[in-house]
């Protein structure tokens, strides 16, 4: 007997959900129109053949998607609140709620509609707008969650795997990347958008007749700017693709893969010093300071060697390993090279100040702005030697002319704030607030400590 009562009673809900589609049906179709007109014609209709129905979710979400159309964005906003009031255990208005704040770019309301969506009912369409927003707003870790959900959940779409895998490759996980591309394509073989991602994920897993294969087919397909691998590139030898792969990943950032193909360039008789001083560079950007000093001192051993390159590279890495007698011997070495570039002398001179050599570091700073009279970063660099030999007016100068020459300078702004703190000056707090705007990575640490 319950058996039988409790499929009546989802019969009747489904009679009573149809009822309410036909009853609408003239509304909505105005509505999916996309038409101005025909969307005021439906706010019309809503206030003058339905009016009684005013205390019913499902006139307000017409009422709603209706002033969306023609732009009455707070109305539109308005319209599903009233909606959820009146039906507040319905899923699908806090996901008709999520579409519409995802429209008009108010992300964050956007996310909190789908999350109670979710939290209602685990729907599979739910999590992938979930996803689409969290990836929109940087959440990396939670669109993955969401898209996985969204899998689990029975719902499939070509944009989905694509979203995903677009994802996944970004974040260097090729292999899986190229599992929901191809899913992608499985169930729309004439999505070129997706043709393109697989072209460049291909690409990333170094299977360039793939790449080159799918990049072609996503222009047939109409695709305007795929990613496309040159056909000089596409009909050269291995180690010619091989070439311009790992050049492209050292540009592009992925030095993970820069590494793996340079390496097999380097196996592949192509050991020349240029390949050892890129691939060292890798390295060094994922703080793999031992194999970045191996390789930058193969690269100086073998012929054509860019000395100038692989001095300032083994400069900075010394540097950053805080060997600064190292980085003093080839700063010393690429000034030499051209004792006329500015730069060098820079490095050199912040080496000097770490060793608490200040009067070789200041002479440095000055040579570099000898050399060049409007290099910034000399100026900043020799205003926090005189902030640290307690020379405040001299730093608070020389930090004044960094900023005047390059107003997003934000270390400038950092050493400026300090050096007015040291002789009372009151409104230091705002150079440390333009020392973060412009991205200098200790300035928080004084807002915190004297601006709050």
């Amino acid at each position: 007997m319950k058996k039988k009562l409790f499929i009546i009673l989802i019969l009747f809900s489904i009679t009573l959900q149809a009822q309410k589609d036909i009853k609408y049906h003239e509304i909505d179709s105005l509505i999916e129109t996309n038409s101005m007109i025909n969307s005021m014609n439906a706010i019309k209709k809503l206030k003058e053949d339905f009016s009684k129905d005013s205390n019913n979710s499902n006139y307000w979400l017409r009422y709603s998607k209706a002033s969306f159309v023609f732009f009455r964005y707070e109305d539109a906003s308005s319209s599903i609140d009233k909606a959820i009031q009146l039906n507040p255990n319905d899923s699908e208005l806090y996901f008709e709620k999520g579409m519409l704040n995802n429209k008009i770019d108010k992300l964050d309301i956007a996310l909190q509609a789908f999350e109670k969506a979710v939290e209602i009912k685990k729907a599979g369409k739910y999590f992938y707008w979930k996803g689409i927003v969290n990836q929109q707003l940087g959440n990396i870790q939670s669109t993955e969650n969401d898209y996985q959900a969204a899998i689990a959940n029975k719902f499939e779409s070509p944009e989905l795997f694509n979203n995903f895998a677009i994802l996944l490759a970004e974040n260097g996980n090729n292999e899986k990347a190229l599992v929901m591309i191809n899913k992608a394509i499985n169930l729309d073989n004439k999505f070129a958008r997706a043709y393109s991602a697989r072209a460049k994920i291909n690409f990333s897993l170094l299977n360039f007749d793939s790449a080159c294969k799918d990049g072609k087919y996503a222009i047939k397909l109409g695709h305007r700017n795929p990613f496309q691998i040159p056909d000089s590139i596409c009909n050269g030898t291995l180690n010619q693709k091989l070439q311009f792969a790992a050049d492209m990943f050292a540009v592009s950032k992925s030095y993970r893969q820069g590494i793996t193909a340079y390496t097999m360039l380097i196996n592949n008789k192509a050991a020349k010093s240029d390949n050892f001083l890129n691939r060292g560079y890798c390295y060094f950007q994922i703080k793999d300071y031992v194999n970045a000093e191996k390789d930058y001192l193969k690269a100086l051993s073998l012929p054509k060697a860019a000395l100038d390159q692989i001095y300032d590279n083994l400069s900075l890495l010394y540097f950053d390993l805080k060997n600064f007698e190292k980085s003093i011997v080839y700063s010393t070495k690429r000034i030499a090279l051209n004792p006329e570039n500015h730069v060098p002398y820079i490095d050199r001179g912040l080496c000097y100040r770490k060793l608490k050599n200040y009067a070789d570091a200041e002479k440095d700073f000055n040579k570099s702005l000898e050399l060049k009279p409007d290099f910034f970063r000399a100026f900043g660099y020799r205003s926090f030697l005189f902030l640290e030999l307690g020379q405040y007016q001299k730093s608070l100068d020389d930090a004044g002319k960094s900023i005047k020459i390059n107003p997003k300078y934000g270390y400038g702004y950092m050493v400026r704030a300090q050096a007015k703190q040291q002789t009372g000056i009151p409104d230091f707090c705002e150079d440390y607030y333009n020392a973060k705007k412009y991205g200098e990575p200790d300035a928080e640490k004084g807002i915190k400590e004297y601006c709050k």
